[in-house]
């Protein structure tokens, strides 16, 4: 009963979500602008959070809470790998099915969490000493060419912030991600975050649309 009322609230948000119509916001980019989400998934939970780093310069840092998540997911690995060693050290025999299996799963969760802990941290950056947004980590000397390096994007070419939501649907948990998107002049979509913090994703939008002097495009 539960997990019916569970869908049924899933297809009102569906349906509303559906619903949005560009044209309310009387832009003709919104109506270029694809609305379905760009970046599948996300989280259920706060990932990023909008830091002022100066007057001239925003970052999206990663919360505490991701980080804590990413470094469970290493620490767990790199102590399956460290057991499975031991293993083999202590029994002085050659590599058994259960140490090859530990050892396998070992890698896989230090591998994973290596990645996400690389990627969940990456800078996102909005600068206004370079007039870009970037995403990663890019030598200074690099910024100098926003117009001609395709990992900047020059804040001329920022039409509006786009904020949409996503039902993410799994076998033992289901959350709303909201996402963050800048829309270029031409109607294409950047990434910017994507979690599961609502009141986060606005204000940070509120405070990015004054920092950047565009409109927001409330989609959620």
């Amino acid at each position: 009963m539960f997990r019916k009322l569970i869908d049924q609230i899933k297809n009102l948000t569906t349906a509303d979500s559906e619903h949005f119509d560009p044209a309310t916001l009387d832009d003709p980019v919104a109506l270029k602008t694809e609305w379905s989400p760009l970046k599948g998934g996300g989280a259920s939970f706060c990932t990023r959070k909008l830091v002022q780093v100066s007057p001239l310069r925003y970052e999206f840092r990663s919360a505490w809470g991701a980080i804590a998540f990413y470094l469970i997911f290493l620490m767990i690995g790199l102590g399956l790998l460290v057991a499975s060693i031991f293993l083999v050290i202590e029994s002085g025999t050659v590599f058994t099915e259960d140490v090859i299996g530990l050892g396998a799963v070992g890698l896989i969760f230090t591998l994973a969490g290596g990645l996400m802990f690389y990627f969940g941290t990456k800078p996102v950056v909005f600068d206004k000493q370079y007039e870009c947004f970037w995403t990663g980590r890019i030598p200074t000397d690099e910024l100098m060419y926003a117009t001609t390096n395709e990992l900047l994007m020059p804040f001329k070419e920022i039409h509006a912030i786009q904020l949409i939501s996503e039902y993410v649907s799994g076998n033992k948990s289901s959350y709303f991600s909201y996402e963050m998107n800048l829309v270029s002049t031409e109607g294409v979509r950047t990434n910017v975050v994507d979690h599961g913090k609502l009141d986060q994703i606005h204000e940070d939008a509120r405070t990015l649309s004054e920092f950047l002097e565009v409109p927001i495009w409330d989609g959620i």
